[in-house]
């Protein structure tokens, strides 16, 4: 299945959690896991028009590397000093800008991503991380970061600093 057809599979069932909570209804962020990491795997999903606006490769975290080799493919955890990537729902929470530049902060907001943003896992871009498809090549790792290229973390800021209270799935 097409990573288009993933994320619209579950756009429907995110966007009227969203109603119900109070939730942004026009933008959300969508990280799908089960996808090749030098693949497109992030993708900004306009409600409104049932589209994608953004899709680009995005990293996760490293402790989903083995010792000789990077991991193509995330394994999650919630779990202290994991180093990986969690799966769930997650509040894009205050902006602020560190030493990745800008970056958003992430409330997790199910069991298996609760621990978000006492982890410090936030969305940020990095210089390493690549804006096309590099398979069948990995991209960088991150501590459990959900890590765009500058140049998409670009996109995605301005369109975040619109809009309030947008959610992001990260999905496997």
């Amino acid at each position: 299945m097409s990573l288009l057809s993933r994320v619209r599979e579950r756009a429907t069932k995110l966007r009227d959690y969203c109603q119900a909570n109070g939730y942004n209804t026009h933008i959300a962020l969508f990280v799908d896991l089960g996808r090749h990491s030098g693949l497109c795997r992030f993708v900004v999903w306009d409600f409104d028009e049932a589209k994608a606006i953004i899709t680009s490769p995005v990293s996760h975290g490293s402790g989903s590397q083995t010792p000789r080799k990077r991991s193509c493919y995330a394994r999650v955890s919630n779990g202290d000093s994991s180093h990986l990537s969690s799966i769930g729902r997650a509040l894009v929470a205050e902006r602020y800008v560190g030493s990745y530049g800008v970056a958003y902060r992430l409330d997790g907001l199910d069991d298996t991503n609760s621990n978000l943003r006492k982890r410090c896992v936030v969305l940020h871009g990095w210089e390493y991380t690549t804006s096309v498809p590099i398979w069948p090549f990995a991209t960088v790792g991150s501590f459990g970061c959900p890590v765009l290229s500058r140049r998409v973390m670009a996109r995605v800021d301005t369109i975040l600093q619109q809009e309030k209270r947008v959610l992001l799935m990260t999905f496997m």
